[in-house]
């Protein structure tokens, strides 16, 4: 089955090269306005695979921007969370989608349904719709109104300059074309996409694959209908109520059989979509390493609630040789020692959070030691463990300190483990089980018709959460060596499932705040769909505007007064010091609510996009001062 799955992906990824290189259409067809020579199961591949995205664009798209601007991860490339526009990294996810998965999706259905005369292609046409909503569902969630009726028939019909449809059109018109392709898959008996075609089912035999398909239909038409909730209550209410009584049912576990995963594959590089993009980028192999750090409020939280998930998504990260690997030479290791805060003063801690702020400071700044700024490493150099540092030598405030794991510990950043989460084998995980219980649950708060209880729901919701880290993602044995080491240093016994069951037991009530806030620590490494939760209902665990004041505090010490401090206890400041933490971005301080469209289009779709901007901010209305903070439709 791997070796299968293996063949398909690196077919795809020759796929993907040949069919970005469309300069020379006008030689190769027949037709230089359609696309003739590609088989549409070719394509179906290599669009699960473009959706889940190369490196270059998630490292854009995910760790830069989206994942910043949930709060979930954070990134040291400080575009998102400064609020700017970064066309740059704003635009790649754009540009990938549209000129990769709309562009062959929207063939492969030219083609299939001009040959379907005799209904043959009834199953291939609705899963190539169904996987086509995911495309459009990422595009709209990011950036608001965008071509849909008439995206990717610029060959087809010479569409070269598409009309932008309304979200709420474009919501409404995938919760129809869900419908009608999960109810023909149910229906029909026609073939669907093989074992060769099919990266995300294609291990099932042929009428499992068609189930498997009207679920994962049912399941993002249960998710699209939550995420309307601010937007229009009523036909929220009716889509979801709808889709969780279905009879085509729902993704429920992590089952190879119900789970919708891509799986992914190193063979071959790193400059394709066969391997986990955002793991591409944080391993370093897409021009460097990625500067992925876990996002400040999911720290806090975890430190607060001893939450064993720390043991696979974090790590102080090492470069040895090139590589980009969990440290794991630490002396003291208690992940649970909460760190400081900016105003508060200093303590050593073994995972200290990059900050969300627009000033290099602010993002990593500890303290002044004697008058000397001191700010955290981003991640560790193996040369660079043992050597002697020297601060202001020659002056009369001179200290010097041996730069071993002792010290090191207390002053590294709390990455994301390249080697779990953050591999590049990582499974993308396209709709979770858990998904659909945190949305059951949350439609039980709001008090709607849906089967279970808000509190069964969230719970199996939470069992699922914890249960993806140890089972879906690859390791190479730091979570595990993490844990034998806080063992060692606190005594405490590091169990992760007893861990697990102890969080989940303290959650409290299913309230709707609660909800949400679990589901958004579930959505750790997507910050497309944490930004989207954040967008349509603004739970407080991410800030609406400025997490700080524009000035914050740092405290100042003398070389004594810290030199022998002891882990995870706060250092008495001899005073204080000011520091600009965040300059209000484009956006007078508001919290972006979308990426800014593709300078392409500025250009060559001017009128088209500017009629949609300004329905855009007409209807909903801007909180700042730029494209960044226009609402969408589904903005709360």
């Amino acid at each position: 089955m791997k070796m299968k799955k293996l063949n398909i992906l690196l077919f795809i990824a020759t796929l993907g090269v040949f069919t970005s290189c469309t300069d020379d259409f006008e030689n190769i067809n027949k037709n230089p306005n359609k696309i003739e020579s590609l088989d549409p199961g070719y394509q179906f591949g290599n669009v699960q695979l473009n959706y889940a995205g190369g490196g270059a664009e998630e490292w854009r798209g995910n760790l830069i921007m989206s994942g910043p601007l949930s709060g979930v991860t954070q990134c040291a490339y400080g575009s998102g969370e400064a609020f700017v526009a970064s066309g740059g990294f704003a635009v790649a996810k754009w540009d990938a989608l549209l000129t990769g998965s709309v562009k062959n999706g929207m063939d492969m259905l030219r083609v299939m349904n001009d040959d379907n005369t005799a209904g043959v292609w009834d199953a291939k046409i609705a899963q190539t719709e169904v996987l086509m909503q995911f495309v459009f569902q990422r595009l709209t969630d990011m950036y608001g109104d965008i071509p849909y009726t008439e995206a990717g028939k610029g060959y087809s019909d010479q569409i070269f300059y598409p009309v932008y449809d309304s979200q709420e059109d474009v919501y409404k018109g995938m919760a129809d074309k869900l419908k009608t392709s999960r109810n023909q898959l149910l229906a029909t008996s026609t073939e669907s996409f093989d074992d060769s075609e099919d990266v995300i089912y294609g291990h099932l035999d042929d009428a499992s694959r068609r189930k498997a398909w009207a679920r994962l239909a049912n399941s993002l038409l249960l998710r699209i209908g939550m995420r309307a909730s601010s937007a229009d209550a009523a036909w929220s209410k009716a889509i979801v109520e709808e889709a969780a009584n279905h009879v085509a049912g729902l993704i429920t576990s992590y089952d190879n059989t119900i789970s919708a995963l891509i799986q992914h594959s190193t063979v071959g590089g790193p400059w394709g979509s066969h391997e986990n993009g955002s793991g591409s980028a944080i391993n370093g192999k897409n021009g460097g390493f990625a500067y992925a750090f876990v996002g400040e409020e999911y720290l806090h939280r975890a430190q607060q609630r001893k939450d064993p998930r720390l043991f696979y998504v974090a790590c102080q990260v090492i470069n040895k040789d090139g590589e980009y690997l969990p440290w794991t030479g630490q002396t003291y290791f208690d992940p649970f020692d909460e760190a400081a805060r900016p105003g508060q003063p200093w303590k050593p801690v073994v995972f200290s959070p990059v900050r969300p702020a627009s000033e290099s400071f602010g993002m990593k700044g500890m303290k002044k030691v004697n008058d000397s700024k001191v700010a955290s490493n981003w991640f560790l150099r193996d040369g660079d463990i043992g050597a002697t540092i020297t601060v202001n030598e020659g002056k009369d405030n001179e200290y010097s300190y041996v730069n071993d794991a002792d010290f090191v510990q207390f002053r590294t950043l709390a990455g994301v483990n390249p080697q779990t989460v953050g591999s590049r084998t990582a499974p993308t995980i396209v709709f979770g089980a858990d998904e659909t219980y945190y949305i059951l649950a949350e439609a039980n708060a709001r008090g709607w018709n849906v089967p279970g209880t808000a509190e069964s729901n969230l719970e199996k919701a939470l069992e699922l959460t914890f249960y993806k880290y140890p089972n879906l993602y690859p390791t190479d044995g730091s979570p595990e060596k993490y844990m034998e080491m806080y063992e060692t240093t606190t005594g405490i016994k590091a169990d992760y499932d007893v861990m697990a069951t102890a969080y989940i037991s303290t959650v409290g009530d299913a309230t709707l705040e609660t909800i949400l806030t679990e589901r958004w620590k579930s959505l750790f490494l997507n910050g497309y769909e944490a930004f989207a939760l954040w967008n349509r209902s603004l739970v407080s665990i991410t800030p609406k505007g400025i997490s700080y004041s524009k000035n914050v505090t740092f405290p100042f010490y003398s070389w004594d007064d810290i030199k022998d401090a002891k882990p995870g206890v706060e250092v008495t400041p001899e005073g204080y010091f000011e520091e600009l933490f965040h300059n209000g971005g484009e956006t007078a301080g508001f919290r972006p609510r979308r990426l800014i469209y593709s300078g392409d289009e500025r250009i060559n779709n001017a009128d088209n996009l500017n009629t949609a901007i300004n329905r855009q901010l007409e209807r909903y209305g801007n909180e700042g001062d730029n494209e960044l903070s226009m609402k969408m439709w589904i903005s709360k």
